[in-house]
């Protein structure tokens, strides 16, 4: 069965379990630690990363989203980004998912 999982801060992390989706807490420094592990599961269908920690996995992100046929990665606001920091919880998991609540 597909599945979609989360890469990010804690508090993102804690707000798309909600939504049923599984996260994985991390950071810019383990972020691509992370994600190998994710790209080896063969479930991994969406792979949600919050902007913070997509930085030093842009080349990764642009290579799997090129490449790969069966999964795709979205790089999401994070619940700390400056930009979004007025928006709801739920906003942010609309904006994510594409459906609203």
């Amino acid at each position: 069965m597909d599945a979609i999982y989360l890469i990010g801060d804690s508090d993102t992390v804690n707000a798309f379990r909600v939504c049923g989706i599984e996260g994985f807490r991390s950071d810019p420094d383990s972020s691509q630690q992370t994600l190998g592990e994710l790209l080896a599961r063969d479930d991994a269908s969406v792979i949600l990363v919050t902007r913070e920690c997509a930085v030093p996995l842009q080349e990764t992100i642009n290579r799997v989203n090129r490449e790969s046929g069966k999964r795709v990665i979205l790089e999401i606001p994070g619940m700390a980004d400056a930009p979004g920091m007025g928006r709801s919880l739920t906003g942010y998991i609309t904006e994510a998912l594409g459906v609203a609540l």
